[in-house]
């Protein structure tokens, strides 16, 4: 036999009840018929001896993995169980005193079978089928509720990634779209600004068409295009809005899922700052350790001047499913506003 036809019956059987206990029986009966044997060579009678014998090993067994086990062990009624087991032994015993004696001249007339041991003796047989079968079982049981628990995790998995896929992907159309309008203003206004806004535009296209594919990418790229996309508001609004970005500490070596900052940005942009030299967003990425703190604030338009939410935003339902399925026990988001401003405070303890 082959490796390979070795390999799918191991997987068969492992899949398969019905072979499983096939397997398990024609063991068993090999092995009483051996032991059962007078003579070197097993003859007729000892396999229907061994037949015989197994009809009350069968009730014991049977009894035990489709009652006792599910009924009582696995509730962990143990005292009970261990009761029902003791009077499952003494009658799986008896039934066999019962076979030899009287079923045996019943269904085989041409032999004359007696019963060879005694109560204790047969229940002997019976204990160690039972334990085995019971630790089979049981070992069974656990096997198949770690492959259940493996493909649950792995399932989880996949719809996480999948998940972050399609949020991330979310992010893209919408800077696009708002970085297009931007440069259809200049282009209308005959703006100088627009070679500038196109290289700008370029470099964070870039980084998403190429960059963004993977899981993480390097903080420092990240922050590029966070500059770059400041770059480009700020060619848009000119010089009276304030706009600062800090760096506290050395980002390098440091990687971070794409695209989790710049929804704060986006928000701080389009509705907070107002075209007055009071309008501001600070910024502020601190790093230490192995984790890192990102701070943002902007200023409120009052209500009247606030603009609408716009249908199918990102926002904060974004970061907080990718924070949740990326950092589920080591981040923090906090959410601040009294009016005037507002701030984001977002803490990641391990990256």
């Amino acid at each position: 036999m082959t490796m390979e036809k070795t390999t799918n019956l191991t997987g068969r059987l492992s899949r398969s009840s019905l072979l499983q206990h096939l397997a398990f029986w024609g063991l068993s009966f090999y092995v009483l018929a051996r032991h059962f044997a007078y003579e070197q060579e097993i003859q007729l009678v000892d396999l229907v001896y061994t037949l015989l014998f197994h009809l009350s090993l069968w009730f014991t067994v049977y009894i035990n993995l489709f009652i006792l086990i599910p009924g009582l062990l696995q509730k962990r009624w143990f005292g009970l169980y261990a009761l029902s087991a003791a009077a499952l032994l003494a009658a799986g015993a008896y039934l066999n005193i019962l076979t030899f004696n009287y079923l045996a001249d019943w269904l085989f007339p041409g032999y004359y079978f007696i019963s060879y041991f005694k109560a204790p003796e047969i229940g002997q047989y019976h204990i160690v089928y039972l334990a085995v079968t019971t630790l089979l079982k049981l070992s069974k049981g656990w096997f198949d509720a770690q492959q259940q628990q493996k493909r649950i995790s792995r399932l989880e998995k996949e719809k996480a990634e999948a998940e972050l896929k399609a949020l991330k992907t979310q992010v893209d159309p919408h800077f696009l779209f708002n970085s297009l309008n931007n440069l259809y203003s200049f282009s209308l206004e005959g703006s100088p600004k627009v070679p500038e806004a196109i290289l700008r535009l370029a470099d964070c296209m870039r980084y998403m068409l190429y960059d963004c594919n993977a899981d993480k990418v390097a903080l420092e790229k990240e922050l590029e295009y966070i500059r770059n996309y400041i770059e480009l508001q700020r060619l848009r609004l000119g010089e009276g809005p304030k706009v600062n970005l800090v760096l506290e500490g050395d980002p390098e070596g440091i990687d971070v899922p794409p695209l989790l900052f710049i929804p704060f940005v986006e928000n701080a942009f389009k509705h907070g700052l107002k075209q007055e030299e009071s309008a501001f967003i600070r910024i502020l990425f601190r790093i230490g350790g192995e984790g890192i703190l990102f701070n943002i604030e902007n200023d409120m338009a009052p209500p009247d001047e606030q603009l609408p939410k716009r249908k199918g935003g990102i926002g904060l339902d974004n970061v907080r499913k990718r924070l949740k399925l990326l950092y589920p026990e080591a981040h923090e988001l906090i959410v601040h506003e009294n009016g005037k401003v507002f701030s984001v405070t977002m803490k990641i303890d391990k990256l």
